[in-house]
């Protein structure tokens, strides 16, 4: 099967609103894999991958197609049972095909760089949203060979275990199509997102993101916050996405916006929630009438939930905590997938040059649709599958009032 033709596609959706498909074919021959089954481990597919123990088939769930970044999610994943009931399960597996590509799976809630990829031959139309994959080498890592072995009870090595092959096609196009000029009056060709009149498109990616980020403290002389309210508009695409799953929920206090109906969907969403206010502070820095010295950090309770089971997506986005502090901004929530442990990560960058507005009037200080970007060096967070770093997703809006 050839890489699909180009789709005509204006925007880009997520994989599984255009409705991903194909699989990807699992060889396991090669050494490493030889080595396991010697040992008497037995492997198995989970459903709803399907095939047996040297040959196995993963559906697609979801993916992106990048000119420098490509992932790719599938469904189902790898059984492995040695004696005594040892048991081990390989899920959540999510392919990245970059300068340095790998094959991930989730073992026991922790992200596993399962195999190293190499050789075959991959083409990618980052326009079409297509993938195709031949004879890619699977190198087993030596950090999952000793994770696989402590949890088997055996002696695993590193090394080649097999090749992958297949085709990934109506996946999230990253490059947009030249446009077809059309007859009429004209018009400004703006995107749905452009239409909603939401939020501003960040000029940057911003800095790598970090998980578990060192919780940031006050310095000496800084004011406490009394109150604030926040309101974050998630990106348009993704909740469309997430709608034709679950859907979103908010909880712990959260409070989602009233549903709006706007271009791009056929049924009125809510795009927008709110979270109630904890506690901060803020530093007026050197000039305590310019706010582009400031520095402020803002905690929240509540959260949430963003849910399509059948696509393996349930992302729990709870407390969250903006920091604003010029071109090191962002924001950081903590995160649980599919009901695994909460860890504090840097969800998005966040453009303060870039905001819609930034103001301040007495102790009371605005900032209005502050727009945020996935940051570099995540490719495989919790957006993996679905937006590359750099890419836009939102924007905050935030009110807040000092003591004094």
């Amino acid at each position: 099967m050839g890489v699909a033709a180009a789709l005509a596609v204006a925007t880009a959706l997520p994989a599984a609103a255009l409705g991903a498909s194909g699989s990807a074919r699992l060889a396991l021959d090669g050494p490493a894999a030889d080595a396991l089954r010697a040992q008497g481990v037995r492997v198995a597919p989970i459903s709803p991958a399907s095939g047996g123990a040297k040959q196995l088939k993963l559906p697609v769930a979801a993916g992106l197609a990048g000119t420098k970044t490509s992932l790719v999610r599938y469904r189902g994943g790898l059984s492995l049972a040695a004696g005594k009931g040892k048991r081990v399960r390989l899920t959540g597996l999510s392919l990245r095909l970059a300068k340095r590509s790998v094959l991930e799976a989730k073992l026991g809630g922790e992200r596993l760089p399962l195999f190293n990829l190499g050789g075959g031959r991959r083409e990618v139309n980052a326009v079409g949203g297509a993938i195709q994959l031949s004879g890619l080498r699977l190198q087993l890592t030596g950090s999952a060979a000793r994770a696989l072995g402590k949890r088997l009870g055996l002696h695993l090595a590193s090394g080649r275990f097999g090749s992958v092959s297949g085709a990934a096609v109506r996946l999230t196009p990253t490059a947009t199509p030249t446009p077809t000029p059309t007859g009429g009056s004209g018009g400004t060709g703006s995107t749905p997102a452009e239409l909603s009149g939401a939020c501003p498109l960040p000029g940057t990616p911003g800095p790598s993101g970090e998980s578990n980020p060192p919780v940031a403290t006050p310095p000496l002389g800084a004011l406490s916050v009394t109150s604030a309210t926040v309101n974050w508009r998630v990106r348009e695409t993704f909740i469309r996405y997430v709608a034709t799953g679950e859907g979103t929920s908010a909880v712990e206090g959260a409070a989602a916006g009233p549903p709006l109906l706007l271009p791009g969907a056929s049924t009125p969403l809510a795009y927008d929630f709110g979270f109630p206010f904890a506690n901060g502070w803020l530093d007026t820095g050197v000039d305590p009438t310019n706010p582009a010295d400031d520095r402020a950090v803002l905690n929240f309770n509540g959260g949430v939930r963003f849910r399509y089971s059948t696509h393996g997506l349930d992302i729990l986005a709870s407390k969250p905590e903006l920091e604003l502090n010029g071109a090191a901004s962002r924001a950081i929530f903590s995160i649980s997938e599919n009901g695994g442990a909460s860890q504090r990560q840097v969800l998005v960058n966040l453009d303060l040059a870039r905001a819609g507005a930034i103001s301040q009037s007495g102790n009371t200080f605005t900032y209005d649709r502050v727009p945020g970007s996935v940051p570099s060096g995540t490719a495989s967070s919790v957006f993996a599958g679905f937006y590359a770093p750099g890419t836009d997703f939102g924007c905050f809006s935030v009110s807040f009032a000092t003591g004094s």
